[in-house]
């Protein structure tokens, strides 16, 4: 069913005329004139121009790259349109010193779906893009990266003036990475060879599969080829894109960085500096800072050295500039740090921001940074680390400056336990004081530009425009942090034991709700709780063991014993089981009574929305069937060629609207009045006239009531809680 929906989605792509698409992407990749002021609505969010990862990570691959010769930087633009359900595409040149209009040298492509290997299977989609950063020749005439078209990822590469933009491979798998070699007149192109494990499987099929850990019975009913599947580097000439036989790909840029180090830099005069863990052992241990200049290696005692530091770089001989990362403890911010090695006996702090600081590149004295703040979409900006000062270098959004958004007040607590933790408050834009409006938890990184929460499926902002505060929860530090874990089994079974890591992400998130309502502006009888993944388990746990919410939206579903044992193959129980899960008939009904919905589906009664992937919803049947039986609220929707993350474009508008209507609805007892939308209203009328807790009083509006379809107050504890 997957593999004819893909072919049916690429012909309709294929029976679109190239040159119009091409054109209609140029327009609205180009950036227009700001907006009448209004307020933000879904559509907005989802049209949004974005370029890197849709995560705010301070680590990892920048999402631009600056020319060698320091004057222009280049991104892989991409703009989501919910009418065709696609992705408009573009690489965008940006001049630095702003004298000339950034230029599009390319247009084209489809939307690259991230993979990765996960419980003993290879190349998993997660829904979420695969960053392309185009990457410069070395003498800055050309650009390099990947492109898909057709369902197939190649090597491109484009010049730097617009006049050319091709394929250099045209190989029938994926290129995975491209990078320019050392002396730049040669491609480093990374592939995956995966034909002839394919092919293997296809003649295993003949007499029957043996089922065993390859299968993801989640969303297959074949195996997949089995681990480890190396990846392979080859040299490329990119004029003819031939293999160059016999030449070494081999990457030596790195010549002289400790072993162990994660991050490394070296400056110009040989002095180095890099992090390492302080013992590699450990799981999310800690981490220490080294500098070696001077003839002599010292360590960093600081506690900003100590964790969390995320980019290094040298600006002068002796002088070292390095970002701590926000943290649960320090409250989400990201610090500047300068050390002079010989003059100074501590680094010391240059400017602190709860922006999110993504991806920075040193030029000259300067940082060139992408920058979000709670309020606005990534930029690109020039910062100067002594003064603070920046200056947006490039906004591919001019039209969001003119949106209202409410006010963010960044909101810092430490809980009963002593666990420190941090969000987000975002009001109505039509907040008056006095007023107070039901809440909405969103979770679980609240970093940058406020959008839709992990996973990007609760529109903050377009919330906040219906009358709602959200708080935007960040997650606090696990359980197991400090426990001397040494292999991610361990880690995970010690925040399981006792339920120990989700007791403490409800604590921190009730705790954040009573600092929300001692400011006045919540209504403590209507608050609304979602979540995808680990926001999702923190759903599905306090749906039982608290009693403060009135309604729900999860985008994953559910650990039950059905879908932890049967779901999704060997290879996801063998890893539940390591975590601490009970197995397959074992009796264990006071470990499922503690945590899963569907053991708990007699006490329920807070109405609960499931948006999920097909390539997932079998995870949650166990829990919707059980609930939906026992005259609970529930509804669920089944997303076609989705995953973890949904990806397409339509959806995620739709998922954006039914979300926000569905709060509205269970918290306030409104109805959106748009003809499209009366099935929807007479369905969950329907649900609240059958519901154990409040039964609706009229067909055309239900009532107002403080906690519809809630936990009742008196409600039993969870046994064991």
């Amino acid at each position: 069913m997957r593999v004819a929906l893909r072919f049916g989605l690429a012909a309709a792509w294929l029976m679109v005329p190239s040159a119009a698409m091409a054109e209609d992407c140029r327009a609205r990749l180009v950036s227009a004139e700001p907006a009448v002021a209004r307020d933000v609505t879904p559509r907005d969010l989802v049209e949004l121009r974005d370029f890197g990862r849709s995560d705010t990570a301070l680590s990892g691959p920048s999402p631009f790259s600056l020319s060698p010769d320091g004057t222009e930087l280049a991104i892989a633009l991409r703009r989501a349109d919910p009418d065709t359900d696609r992705y408009c595409i573009g690489i965008v040149v940006v001049p630095l010193d702003r004298a000339r209009a950034p230029r599009l040298i390319d247009v084209g492509g489809e939307f690259i779906l991230a993979r990765g290997d996960s419980h003993g299977v290879p190349d998993l989609p997660v829904g979420t893009e695969q960053p392309v950063t185009p990457l410069w020749s070395p003498d800055g005439r050309w650009l390099v990266y990947l492109r898909r078209d057709r369902g197939v990822t190649q090597a491109w590469r484009a010049r730097r003036d617009g006049s050319y933009a091709g394929p250099v491979t045209h190989d029938a798998e994926d290129v995975r990475a491209v990078r320019w070699s050392e002396d730049g007149k040669a491609l480093v192109v990374t592939t995956r060879p995966m034909a002839a494990a394919n092919a293997a499987i296809e003649r295993e099929g003949r007499r029957g599969f043996l089922y065993d850990r390859r299968f993801w019975t989640l969303s297959e009913a074949r195996p997949r080829p089995r681990l480890p599947l190396p990846t392979v580097e080859r040299l490329v000439d990119p004029d003819t894109g031939r293999t160059i036989e016999g030449g070494d790909a081999a990457d030596r840029r790195d010549n002289g960085k400790p072993a162990g180090a994660r991050l490394y830099a070296r400056s110009a005069d040989g002095a180095r500096a890099w992090t390492s863990p302080t013992d590699p052992g450990l799981v999310q241990g800690p981490t220490k800072l080294q500098v070696e200049a001077s003839g002599r290696t010292r360590t960093c005692t600081m506690e900003a050295c100590a964790d969390a530091v995320g980019a290094l770089w040298w600006r002068d001989p002796g002088e070292l500039l390095f970002m701590q990362g926000g943290t649960p403890e320090n409250g989400g911010t990201t610090t500047l740090y300068r050390w002079r090695i010989d003059a100074e006996p501590a680094p010391v702090a240059l400017l602190a921001t709860t922006d999110a600081l993504i991806g920075c590149q040193l030029l000259g004295r300067r940082l060139v940074c992408a920058r979000e703040t709670p309020t606005r979409p990534r930029v690109i900006v020039s910062l100067d680390p002594d003064t603070g000062r920046s200056t947006t270098i490039y906004d591919p959004n001019p039209e969001f400056a003119r949106l209202r958004t409410g006010t963010v007040q960044r909101l810092r607590w430490t809980d009963p336990d002593g666990v420190a933790g941090y969000g987000d408050l975002v009001l109505p834009p039509s907040h008056r004081p006095g007023d107070r409006h039901p809440l909405v938890i969103v979770q679980y990184q609240s970093r940058g530009f406020l959008r839709g929460g992990t996973g990007d499926e609760y529109p903050i902002h377009a919330l906040a425009s219906r009358g709602f505060a959200v708080l935007s929860f960040n997650r606090v530090r696990p359980y197991a942090s400090d426990s001397g874990a040494r292999d991610l089994a361990s880690f995970i079974r010690i925040g399981m034991t006792g339920f120990a890591e989700r007791r403490r992400m409800l604590s921190a998130i009730e705790t954040g709700i009573d600092r929300s309502i001692a400011l006045g502006v919540v209504d403590p009888a209507r608050i609304g709780i979602s979540g995808l993944s680990d926001g999702a388990a923190s759903v599905q746990f306090a749906l039982i063991n608290s009693t403060r919410f009135r309604a729900a939206a999860m985008s994953s579903c559910c650990d039950d014993p059905s879908s932890v044992h049967f779901a999704a193959g060997l290879g996801y129980l063998n890893d539940t089981a390591a975590w601490g899960y009970p197995g397959p008939g074992a009796d264990d009904q006071g470990f499922w009574r503690r945590y899963s919905l569907a053991a708990n589906a007699d006490r329920i009664d807070v109405p609960i929305l499931l948006q999920l992937p097909d390539d997932e919803y079998r995870f949650a049947i166990e829990t919707y069937v059980t609930l939906d039986r026992n005259r609970v609220p529930i509804e669920m929707h089944v997303f076609p060629d989705e995953y973890h993350v949904k990806w397409h474009p339509a959806h995620r508008l739709a998922i954006y609207d039914r979300a926000i209507d569905w709060f509205d609805f269970w918290l306030n007892g409104r109805e959106d009045p748009a003809p499209a939308k009366r099935e929807q209203y007479s369905r969950w009328r329907a649900l609240a006239a059958r519901s154990r807790a409040t039964p609706t009083s009229s067909a055309a509006t239900p009532p107002h009531r403080p906690a519809p379809a809630g936990a009742s107050p008196t409600r039993p504890a969870a046994p064991g809680s």
